[in-house]
């Protein structure tokens, strides 16, 4: 028996990782946590050993940060496990709560670690820890004192953390007023929703019902989002950064080049989405697309995916790629790695998640029997799989950046796309292309513009606080900007601003274009599959065993491309444009 029927969806089994959190092992875990961090504090302050036997110093400090980040992630990874699955959960919440309090100290040895690492540079060090090193030299520049290091710490929860808090309980609660005749009532994520509704009118009253909730919120929200970019921006400057960007990137383990290569080439590609936004339009029997019609869907219903289903599609097309993607895949279904169920109580959306001492995943879903469900399957899958590749990594080793967070998880779905183009017929082929490139115009056109949004807010936002009005207009130039004559001007979204919950991460600015540079570099290396066919494999796990060994940059080196060229960005645009033409040619312009 499959593990998913098409009565019954799976839900996780998470009792090999914790039974509970009264589980003797959770306790004694957690009590290891507390005193790892205990230890590493002293130790990172231990400026004696350090000059006595400073390379020692450098290796012990690098196995306590590796032990405690296996400990930390292990135990936080169940807690938030158990409240993602059922928000109700108290105990998961304390449980969040308290170990992060818990972790406060390991934060403040960690910046004692770079301040230290960065006095020995001269030191000969292990070969295998040369990038991390080197990354703590640099970070240890981009750092206040300690004092001030803790003292950031600290406030960041009461600070920038709590805007960000502030904006989800907003956005989480607001409600229209009763219907007159039905007394029911919509939240904004219920309003959201309707945007994928077949019928126009239902859409565009949701999405002025939308507009109307937001404007009834616009001032605790601008106030939430000048709160956390102020926090940023004052700590960015103290901590010698250039600016928010500059932090953004050296997060990214990327290169200023690259990121302007990564934009122009998203900037170059705008004309054949707007083609695209134009086509669609066309289908629908509309001049232009409204911003209530982007996720509009195109053709008759697809069909609806049993779970047992999507599990035999995405096994069966993995292993065409690789057989040991399959066969992990086959795993992770048989095990109960998967929680598919919708029910109540459970948060929207969907991720995979990792847990260190036991060398295992869990994949989060909503499965509901679309074909973006299965896709969005296949698509955390990957994000699984690229664990499974590292996971004997040390900690240090598995800490990818966001720019290579979504490679494997492109990847993976791009299989299964692949697949179901292959072997529909052309009515559904159409669906299926259009969803595909509805996504990658989201990522690519929609992210462009949340990034010359989030660049004019910080411009401002260092010159005074930003009012509703003023974030509405920066918001609406820049969709402008990037949908162009490819949207009708009048019905865009002003308050995109105080929807997206990226916005509000003070420790992550542009929290945007990583997803572009994820999208184009999965894809490109889909391009490169599709030439050199199965034997591409070796290569593809070659590529994720370093994302956490190296910058960005070297990763692509080592299989001969340079990412500061546009010309290589290029490579995953083609797929997308070749995949427009192709949808417009079964009569989406014609």
């Amino acid at each position: 028996m499959t593990s998913g029927t098409k009565d019954r969806l799976p839900k996780w089994d998470l009792t090999p990782v914790y039974t509970d959190f009264d589980d003797p092992k959770y306790a004694k875990t957690k009590e290891s946590l507390i005193k790892e961090i205990s230890k590493f504090k002293q130790w990172a302050e231990n400026s004696e050993s350090r000059k006595t036997d400073p390379k020692g110093w450098i290796k012990k400090s690098i196995d306590l940060y590796n032990k405690i980040s296996d400990i930390y992630e292990d135990l936080y990874d169940y807690a938030y496990a158990r409240f993602s699955a059922d928000i109700k959960n108290a105990t998961a919440v304390k449980e969040l709560n308290i170990l992060e309090e818990i972790s406060l100290p390991f934060k403040q040895a960690e910046a004692r670690m770079r301040t230290g690492i960065a006095a020995l540079s001269g030191t000969p060090i292990p070969e295998e820890y040369r990038f991390f090193i080197k990354e703590q030299i640099l970070l240890s520049t981009k750092q206040m004192s300690p004092s001030e290091e803790d003292l950031a710490n600290d406030l960041s929860r009461a600070g920038g953390d709590a805007w960000s808090r502030l904006q989800e309980a907003v956005s989480g609660n607001c409600k229209t007023p009763p219907n007159e005749k039905t007394g029911e009532s919509k939240s904004l994520v219920e309003l959201r929703a309707l945007a994928f509704h077949r019928d126009r009118k239902i859409r565009e009253k949701a999405f002025y019902e939308e507009l109307a909730l937001l404007k009834q919120v616009e001032i605790p929200m601008a106030f939430a989002l000048n709160g956390v970019k102020g926090f940023s921006c004052t700590l960015d400057k103290r901590r010698k950064y250039s600016s928010s960007l500059n932090r953004s990137v050296i997060q990214s383990r990327i290169t200023e080049k690259t990121l302007e290569a990564l934009i122009y080439s998203m900037e170059e590609s705008l004309p054949v989405f707007r083609k695209y936004l134009k086509a669609k339009a066309e289908i629908l029997g509309i001049p232009k697309c409204a911003f209530y019609d982007l996720f509009a869907p195109i053709g008759k219903s697809p069909k609806t995916w049993s779970f047992s289903e999507a599990e035999e599609f995405i096994v069966n097309h993995f292993a065409r790629f690789s057989g040991e993607l399959a066969d992990f895949a086959s795993g992770a279904f048989r095990n109960n790695w998967i929680d598919a169920e919708l029910r109540d109580g459970k948060i929207g959306g969907a991720y995979c998640i990792a847990f260190p001492l036991t060398l295992s995943t869990r994949v989060f879903c909503n499965f509901n029997g679309s074909f973006n469900s299965v896709t969005t399957l296949a698509h955390e899958l990957g994000h699984a799989y690229h664990h499974e590749v590292i996971k004997e990594n040390s900690a240090v080793h598995r800490a990818y950046p966001m720019t290579l967070a979504e490679t494997a998880s492109i990847f993976a779905e791009n299989i299964i796309y692949e697949g179901a183009l292959e072997t529909m017929g052309e009515t559904e082929r159409t669906v299926i292309l259009e969803q595909f490139i509805q996504g990658s115009t989201q990522i690519i056109v929609d992210i462009l513009s949340r990034f010359y949004f989030e660049q004019e807010v910080f411009k401002n936002r260092i010159k005074g606080e930003l009012s509703p009005e003023e974030l509405c207009r920066l918001m609406l130039k820049a969709q402008k900007k990037t949908y162009g004559e490819g949207i009708d001007e009048d019905k865009l979204h002003p308050y995109m601003w105080a929807v997206k919950g990226h916005y509000y991460n003070q420790n992550r600015s542009f929290y945007n274009y990583p997803y572009a540079f994820g999208l184009l570099f999965g894809l490109g290396l889909f391009s490169i599959y599709r030439k050199e066919g199965p034997v591409f494999s070796e290569t593809y796990k070659r590529i994720l065993g370093n994302t956490g060994k190296m910058s960005a940059n070297d990763v692509f080196k080592t299989i001969g491309f340079d990412i500061e060229d546009p010309d290589f960005w290029q490579q995953g645009l083609s797929l997308i444009s070749d995949r427009i033409e192709e949808f417009i040619s079964f009569g989406g312009g014609q």
